[in-house]
């Protein structure tokens, strides 16, 4: 198959003049009329028949322009996609982020930047900070968000975006704990909620746990450190999770934080990128974007 005989055919069909699709396309009419011939020659039919003033369909030549008209339309906005991806007014820019990552930092960040670049789409991938490493350096994805514990390769170019903390939060069941202040020892009495076994943010609390001379044991667990809040606000457990994704639960009196004789150590958000990837302009602008920001704090 010829695309460029397809293309003029399509030029051709659009005009329904040979005269003007030549100028549309910069050819001569006689070249134009011979690519049509050779088309025509090839599939064995009458494309189109001429008229004083320029050609029509035959009933061959409508159908295939039927086809010919829709993949051409299709190619066209892949065309316009890739420009538009090479310039910051349009494109897509792809983030991978742990959840932990996007109520702590991705999320305020992103509205800022499509208030500036309306016309940006931002698809992300959530998953553990393992797993959106990995997506890095296949090169799924533009940048990479995760929190801290987490051990990047040296390869990838990393910055700490901010800190944060984790509380101990419990839903309004244990209320008798609002203004009291407990021990990690204390805390064998009450139920827990916490992530399944061998996730980053389970082995920062076990970690923690030991360090107290204690094992963790939840009584219910889960897969994504969105669903601490919810647990504790159904008063399945205490639960310990990062500190802006209690906010707003415990202001409206959902949950509330309890005070720990305790100093949790101190977590940070990574921004992570892979020099061995071509950036588009639309992720170094966002990058750029997070750095001014930095850079002003």
């Amino acid at each position: 198959m010829n695309y460029e005989y397809y293309k003029i055919f399509y030029y051709v069909g659009k005009h329904r003049n040979i005269s003007k699709a030549a100028n549309e396309l910069h050819y001569t009419q006689p070249s134009i009329s011979r690519t049509i011939q050779n088309l025509e020659k090839e599939l064995g039919c009458k494309l189109f028949t001429r008229k004083k003033t320029g050609v029509e369909f035959t009933k061959e030549g409508s159908n295939l322009y039927e086809y010919v008209s829709r993949a051409f339309m299709t190619l066209t906005e892949g065309e316009d996609e890739i420009k538009q991806s090479l310039g910051i007014d349009g494109g897509t820019i792809y983030l991978g982020a742990s959840v932990t990552s996007l109520y702590e930092f991705l999320f305020d960040f992103i509205n800022k930047f499509i208030s500036v670049y309306p016309h940006v789409k931002v698809k992300i991938s959530t998953g553990s900070n393992n797993g959106i490493i990995e997506k890095l350096k296949q090169g799924s994805i533009d940048l990479a968000f995760v929190s801290t514990p987490c051990n990047p390769t040296s390869k990838l170019q990393v910055t700490q975006i901010r800190e944060f903390s984790d509380v101990l939060v419990a839903g309004n069941k244990f209320s008798e704990l609002k203004d009291k202040t407990l021990s990690f020892h204390d805390l064998e009495k009450y139920p827990i909620v916490a992530l399944r076994s061998g996730m980053q943010l389970r082995q920062y609390v076990d970690d923690i746990y030991s360090r107290n001379g204690m094992v963790l044991d939840p009584d219910v667990e889960a897969d994504g450190a969105n669903l601490i809040v919810p647990m504790v606000k159904y008063n399945l457990g205490l639960g310990f999770a990062p500190e802006r994704m209690t906010r707003n639960s415990i202001k409206r009196g959902e949950i509330f934080e309890i005070d720990l004789d305790y100093d949790m150590p101190i977590r940070q958000i990574l921004m992570i990128s892979d020099p061995s990837h071509p950036q588009t302009n639309v992720s170094r602008t966002f990058r750029r974007m997070i750095l001014d920001e930095l850079n002003k704090e």
